[in-house]
């Protein structure tokens, strides 16, 4: 627990330099000079060291995994450099609804593009070499929510560029009415049967990989399938990924690429069609934040997902 809690320390530390520094930038040519030679050199040293891990490959006791782990500092590296190139920006702010002369949203293009990029490949890795994924705690999905809320409020600039008040009404948190809350615990049903269709489309295609991923959750979930368990892993879901996600992300980087990241970020489902459904399934929180706010995104994220897990467990 104490190497979780340091590591939200350092992650929250580092977003909170990097938003500061990065708002602070707009203003202040020295701050730009200095960010395009950090995050550009950064960039560079990560691309280098990505491709001599490909030419050195094949002198490696395992070919494949290096080759991978190779392609993977690739992608991290062009995702960081990438953004820093204006054309590229503007060509992206065609797509997406940020501002290409912003550095805080040059930044966070970076950071976003890099995990897009290299984390299929990551997760790619973790399977080929037999990795598992342990068992989630109690305190570390409480600790993950407190990260992601966290890292949600620096981004959007609180405290620099808005108050604790206008940072909440750009992240989305209002209430919503009675009537659109009735809306988004209707969409549980929805969700239910978008996963439905993409788990079934696994079973007939990927019928192995379907066993595996099933068997892989079974081992993540087994400490927190008891009523209070699945509450808290409802809740750290829905509250942590739907504030950092549909209400930080999105509304600078629109519904697509932000259900894009999110769903690479899920690399316990592996390249499989569960991702499909996940996809969709971020697609519909997108549309929800987008017309019914963050709060009605957040109940029907978090009851799915605790209903799920209830399921899951009674089965």
């Amino acid at each position: 627990m104490g190497a979780i809690i340091g590591f939200a320390f350092v992650t929250v530390g580092i977003g909170a330099l990097l938003s500061a520094w990065a708002h602070h930038a707009d203003a202040s040519r020295a701050l730009r000079v200095l960010l395009y030679i950090i995050f550009g050199g950064f960039s560079l040293l990560v691309i280098l060291a990505g491709i001599g891990a490909l030419v050195l490959s094949n002198e490696m006791p395992d070919a494949g995994l290096s080759r991978l782990g190779g392609l993977a500092l690739l992608a991290l590296g062009l995702g960081l450099g990438l953004p820093l190139v204006p054309f590229v920006r503007r060509v992206l702010a065609r797509v997406m609804p940020f501002d290409p002369d912003s550095m805080a949203d040059m930044v966070g293009l970076s950071v976003l593009l890099a995990i897009t990029l290299a984390f299929p490949l990551l997760g790619a890795g973790v399977s080929d070499a037999g990795g598992t994924y342990g068992p989630v705690q109690r305190g570390e999905l409480v600790v993950q929510t407190a990260i992601f809320v966290l890292l949600a409020f620096l981004s959007v600039g609180t405290f620099i560029t808005r108050d604790l008040g206008a940072a909440a009404r750009r992240l989305g948190l209002w209430m919503p009415p009675p009537r659109q809350i009735g809306i988004a615990l209707a969409l549980v049903v929805v969700a239910f049967i978008i996963a439905g269709v993409a788990g079934a489309l696994t079973q007939v295609f990927q019928p192995g990989l379907e066993r595996e991923i099933e068997d892989r959750m079974r081992s993540v979930t087994q400490e927190v399938t008891d009523v209070p368990g699945a509450i808290l892993l409802g809740l750290s879901a829905g509250i942590g990924e739907e504030i950092l996600f549909r209400g930080a992300i999105q509304p600078r980087y629109g519904i697509v690429f932000t259900s894009l990241v999110f769903t690479v970020i899920h690399v316990q489902y592996d390249i499989s069609l569960v991702l499909v459904g996940v996809f969709a399934l971020a697609i519909m929180l997108g549309l929800e934040r987008k017309y019914m706010g963050t709060v009605a995104a957040i109940i029907t994220h978090a009851v799915y997902n605790t209903l799920t897990l209830l399921i899951q467990a009674a089965v």
